[in-house]
């Protein structure tokens, strides 16, 4: 989700939450236990990819309870990705429309259900999510992220069935969705030593710099992943998207991509000194959501760099 395009947003060490040791191996049991993997390579390669760890990067000062449910739903949502990408044509549209069925049924009817992708549905409209919305006053945003996740995976499944690139205009308007980056930011403010008060953290001032978060990892997630995705046949890419609708050399569209992330970076900075500006909360709550927030971008773009191998050819 995000690359070494990205300096460090702050000095000093990028962090691991000290609880990722317990939690990787709760998360690995739990599994197993609950049928997520379809044989034992599905298990290898997530383990190779040292999914677990995204969310130990994100959040280093989660507490053991909330990384490990992050920590689950990230692995769910990784693995949706992944089981997706193996799959063609109209099949690949119902394995999405699938996922949304069952994640509007879990919203419906309170049940537990039988794997991790249920249990994960469940915690996340009557469990744990549901108890911290309702305890911070949260309302459904997380909710409706998760819901575009799912609504942007069969979006690409149709384009792909159909041999059809979206513009660069509505591939750019679906980034936001098709990327976790949207739920991560949301998850921040489910952290208790986060103590962010709902009118700070959705605050509409705030919006313009989570527009420019958001596109800025999913910019450096294309800049990490065009090789992979352009040797698959995946077109939702804007590197490939810009090669064949501008017809330009792919060194060209590195070079523009790249010339926006440097762009958007500058935009960042100037953003988050705003935040302290914004007349709701404490001074101390703001810092903390800027160091929330540096803390994520940093974790992202460590991790890709150094634990995962996911965007590797």
């Amino acid at each position: 989700m995000m690359n070494q395009v990205l300096n460090s947003y702050t000095k000093g060490k990028v962090l691991l939450n000290p609880n990722f040791g317990r939690v990787n191996d709760l998360v690995q049991t739990w599994a197993e236990k609950g049928n997520l993997y379809y044989n034992r390579e599905e298990k290898r390669k997530c383990d190779h990819q040292q999914l677990n760890k995204f969310a130990a990067r994100l959040f280093p000062l989660a507490n053991e309870e909330e990384l490990l449910n992050i920590t689950k739903l990230f692995l769910v949502l990784f693995c949706l990705d992944d089981r997706a990408d193996k799959l063609k044509g109209q099949v690949r549209v119902n394995f999405w429309k699938e996922q949304l069925d069952l994640f509007s049924y879990h919203q419906k009817k309170a049940g537990l259900g039988a794997c991790c992708i249920d249990e994960v549905y469940y915690e996340l409209h009557w469990g744990w999510f549901r108890r911290r919305t309702t305890e911070n006053r949260l309302g459904l945003h997380l909710i409706k992220h998760i819901r575009k996740f799912l609504k942007a995976g069969m979006w690409e499944a149709k384009n792909l069935a159909r041999s059809k690139p979206p513009t660069i205009i509505k591939y750019i308007y679906q980034l936001k969705h098709c990327s976790g980056a949207g739920i991560a930011l949301e998850l921040l403010a489910y952290l208790e030593k986060s103590n962010l008060p709902p009118e700070l953290f959705h605050h509409k001032e705030l919006a313009p710099l989570f527009q420019t978060i958001i596109e800025l990892i999913c910019l450096s997630n294309d800049l990490t992943s065009y090789e992979k995705e352009d040797k698959v046949g995946d077109f939702h890419n804007l590197v490939i998207l810009q090669e064949m609708q501008y017809h330009i050399a792919r060194p060209i569209a590195l070079d523009r991509i790249n010339k926006r992330v440097q762009f958007l970076k500058e935009v960042y900075s100037n953003q988050t000194q705003n935040i302290l500006q914004i007349d709701i909360g404490h001074y101390y709550q703001k810092s903390k959501l800027i160091t929330g927030i540096n803390s994520l971008l940093n974790g992202m773009e460590k991790w890709v760099k150094d634990d995962t191998g996911r965007y590797n050819l």
